[in-house]
């Protein structure tokens, strides 16, 4: 018996030991391979615990309004938000469902405000008491509210949002009037918002990519140029109530971008009329000591109001713009970029009924400009000039039924035309001090839009919570036809032999039509209090590379402790980008001829060889994106907000152009979905309230954007690029490591407002040449710019001028940019055949314009 018991207790050892063994190695594996997923899942599942946690008090409600029969109706689809009267400063927000009920659970005892808001009603606040294990029932009745009320913009007190998954960025109103923006629009003050920087080629670029990477929406229409992908549309500033900048966002409605997306809210008219002017003063043009006619005139014109009383309102902008732009490192008369633009918006909105609206939108948007991408290489001759004109028209219907359900019915159609053309009919020359010649291209574009999008929200859900579901359908058609034409090009050495010419030859005429199809669903579903998750898929399908392609979303917001002060939200989504029609038609460009020669610039060494334009496999694909995010918002006390936050995408598929020698004097120009970008920032934002009407921000961004370097809107986009090399991965030409910015809101005695910017980064890479314009080294690693430091600061004063009886009030101040006259060159000599290799130039010295706004 002894023996069996050791034979039994040896097998029971070793089986033991083998478990062990087996345990080691499968902790290990984990240790290896999951320590992060398991680390963010114990994260998680620790704060998804204590955002489900104990209940302490309950409130529900019922939202009505009084019918036309004097009878009460519920309301469905009511935005209802609750926050603390104590000195807590934090809220919940929920919705109506089809019975105009909501309800809130775990609250602790006090004394809360309830706010209900709906479109076509009046917003209501009331108090309610709340007792621990106890249920308060209110009942809130809404009035009818005018068409809509008169704009007032005041900050908001900062809160943090607990029911967005997306990390959103956001100017107001107030900010666009207030910030020192050097031109005046509102893209200018985008790079207010962390991680969106002005590119080297002047152009916005949000969150690591490109500019046709990103979308871009005015109240929900599509607003891009269907031939480039790029914005294309310019508003009045007056026109603009809130800019959002929405980074890889995760509800399913966002579609046909891989970056960002950024959408455009335009004011409503008041109740009352109202009329603004502003910028009437001409500034003059001041070359050598003299006054050389007009240098800008920017007359501003809004206006709004009822055209009948409670039912149809009008709100007007108007915009004319004429500038000179200086060059510093050209000589005087011959340094200014010249614009010349007319812009108008239109927003009309009638009342069809309280629950019913139609809103109507019109822009124009006629420009001129000459010496585009004028600097030190690039004098006047061989500078393009661009014309653009077209139109906007958008219908939106709203309309909110009796089961609390909304149904938004939009309907826009854009036309957009541009022109490019040399200024002078010269071959181009490509010259290490200085180009000469006219430029080598000339286009000529007509495309049109038409859209239409579904959307319907369903009634508030109970099912484990509140579900908000949304879904809806969008159909679009877009055209272009159009000419483009190119010259020869000639590259000198320093010594002026030809090292290579480009000639150019086949038909240049281009058309192309493309529909897009998508359908989307989603569901904001509010599972407690304390715990949001965002689920949607979306579907796309387009005329182009005719893919049927799903994206995937999920986002969520936890609010993990009882107190409210802090916030975590991240999420995963799939992004698919559109493909814009001059990337449909590339095998119907001209093709290029290219002939190189030796140092005498007689011999030829290669060609002439022909590039054929291909496209590879003979398909082209829908780039897409791979996206995720977290982010922690703190709120340190009742004034102050930190956010600390990490984003990363991973682009695939993107379109690039690769020069391809075959045998003999043959060639081909390949365009792939093949290209890759990788984007990654970590972000640190400090908010701080100085009063009610006064902010202070300050952030910090450690981001790194690397990819592919021959995209295809960088060689064929509105002004394309002539001299194709073989591609290279490697810092994107708009790749700021670090960046610090600090701007401020400020509200002084006296009706003084002041707005500081500061913002500090590294320099932009280039790349260096040799004097045949083939690079040295590896792409974008021959330097950086010097760093960027740039203070601007705008001021004004409120005055109220007496006339006839009446008191009309009037701002006056100055702007003034780069207060420290730090030296930012634009231009760098990156050609080492130049004596002035390694040279900087084009910085813009400290400026000051005055501001002038009228209001009566």
């Amino acid at each position: 018996m002894a023996g069996r018991h050791k034979v039994k207790e040896t097998v029971m050892i070793r089986c033991r030991l083998d478990f062990a063994r087996r345990l080691v190695v499968w902790l290990r594996s984990l240790l290896r391979y999951g320590a992060q997923a398991g680390a963010m899942g114990v994260l998680l599942s620790v704060l998804f615990a204590r955002a489900l946690g104990g209940q302490t008090g309950s409130v529900r409600g019922v939202v009505t309004s009084l019918g036309p029969d004097g009878q009460p109706v519920y309301l469905a689809g009511a935005k209802v938000t609750v926050r603390p009267e104590s000195a807590d400063n934090w809220s919940l927000a929920t919705f109506t469902n089809d019975h105009g009920e909501f309800s809130f659970l775990d609250l602790k005892e006090g004394t809360y405000a309830v706010t209900v808001e709906l479109s076509g009603f009046k917003p209501v606040t009331q108090s309610v008491s709340v007792k621990a294990g106890s249920l308060a029932e209110i009942r809130i009745e809404l009035e009818l509210a005018p068409v809509t009320g008169e704009v007032t913009v005041t900050p908001e007190a900062e809160t943090i949002e607990r029911t967005e998954s997306s990390a959103t960025g956001t100017v107001r109103e107030r900010t666009l009037e207030n910030a020192p923006l050097v031109s005046e629009r509102f893209q200018d003050a985008l790079p207010l918002l962390p991680g969106v920087v002005r590119g080297p080629d002047g152009l916005i670029n949000p969150k690591g990519a490109r500019v046709s990477q990103s979308g871009y929406l005015v109240n929900s229409a599509n607003v891009t140029d269907p031939v480039t992908g790029q914005f294309a549309i310019n508003l009045p500033l007056d026109a603009i109530e809130e800019v959002q900048v929405l980074s890889s966002p995760y509800a399913a409605e966002y579609g046909r971008f891989t970056g960002a997306v950024t959408t455009v809210t335009t004011r409503p008219s008041g109740d009352k009329w109202a009329f603004t002017i502003q910028n009437i003063m001409p500034r003059f043009r001041r070359r050598g000591g003299k006054t050389v006619g007009i240098e800008a005139v920017t007359p501003r014109l809004h206006f709004s109001g009822p055209l009948i009383k409670n039912r149809l309102t009008l709100a007007q902008s108007l915009e004319y713009r004429f500038v000179r732009t200086k060059v510093e490192s050209l000589p005087p008369l011959q340094n200014d970029t010249v614009l010349e633009s007319f812009d108008s918006f239109s927003h009309f909105n009638l009342q069809l009924t309280p629950t019913h609206t139609l809103t109507v939108t019109f822009s124009l948007y006629p420009q001129k400009n000459r010496f585009v991408n004028l600097n030190t290489f690039n004098p006047e001759p061989v500078t393009p000039n661009f014309k653009q004109r077209g139109f906007n028209l958008a219908f939106l219907d709203r309309a909110v039924f009796s089961n609390g359900s909304l149904l938004e019915s939009m309907f826009s159609v854009k036309q957009y035309d541009a022109d490019v053309f040399p200024n002078v009919v010269e071959p181009m020359t490509l010259f290490p001090e200085q180009n000469f010649g006219g430029f080598f291209n000339r286009q000529n574009r007509e495309s049109f839009r038409y859209q239409w999008v579904e959307q319907y929200h369903f009634p508030v859900k109970q099912w484990h919570g509140q579900h908000n579901v949304k879904i809806g359908v969008d159909i679009g058609y877009s055209t272009y036809t159009g000419r483009i034409a190119s010259n020869t090009v000639r590259v000198l050495r320093e010594d002026r032999t030809l090292a290579e010419r480009v000639d150019f030859l086949g038909n240049t005429r281009v058309e192309r039509n493309n529909a897009e199809y998508s359908a989307f669903v989603q569901d904001k579903w509010l599972a407690t209090p304390k715990l949001t998750f965002d689920l949607g898929l979306r579907y796309e399908r387009d005329g182009v590379a005719e893919d049927n392609l799903l994206a995937p979303r999920v986002g969520f917001v936890v609010v993990p402790w009882r107190a409210g002060h802090t916030a975590i939200r991240g999420g995963f989504g799939v992004f698919f980008d559109k493909i814009p029609l001059n990337v449909a038609t590339f095998d119907q460009l001209q093709n290029r001829v290219v002939t190189r020669f030796a140092r005498d610039g007689v011999t030829v060494l290669d060609g002439p060889r022909f590039y054929l334009n291909l496209v590879d496999r003979a398909e082209i694909k829908n780039p897409y994106s791979l996206a995720w995010s977290l982010e922690v918002d703190r709120e340190v006390t009742r004034k102050l907000l930190f956010r600390f936050g990490y984003q990363q995408r991973e682009g695939r598929r993107e379109h690039l152009v690769e020069p391809l020698a075959g045998p003999g004097s043959s060639g081909a120009l390949l365009l792939l979905s093949g290209g890759r970008s990788r984007y990654r920032e970590f972000q640190f934002t400090a908010r701080y309230k100085l009063g009610e009407r006064s902010d202070l921000v300050a952030s910090y961004v450690r981001s790194r954007a690397t990819g592919d370097l021959n995209t295809f809107d960088v060689y064929f986009g509105n002004f394309p690029n002539p001299i194709i090399r073989p591609n290279e991965r490697s810092r994107l030409p708009f790749d700021a490591p670090n960046r610090f910015l600090f701007w401020g809101d400020i509200q002084l005695p006296a009706d003084v407002v002041a707005s500081p910017v500061l913002e500090v980064r590294n320099g932009f890479p280039f790349s260096i040449v040799d004097e045949e314009l083939n690079f040295i080294g590896r792409r974008n690693r021959g330097g950086r710019f010097p760093t960027f430091a740039s203070l601007d600061l705008q001021v004004t004063k409120g005055l109220k001028i007496p006339f006839r009886g009446k008191t009309y009030r009037f701002r006056a101040g100055l702007k003034v940019f780069n207060i420290l006259n730090h030296f930012n060159p634009r231009d760098v000599q990156n050609n080492i055949g130049s004596p002035h290799f390694g040279g900087f130039f084009n910085g813009v010295s400290r400026t000051f314009r005055g501001k002038f706004v009228f209001e009566f």
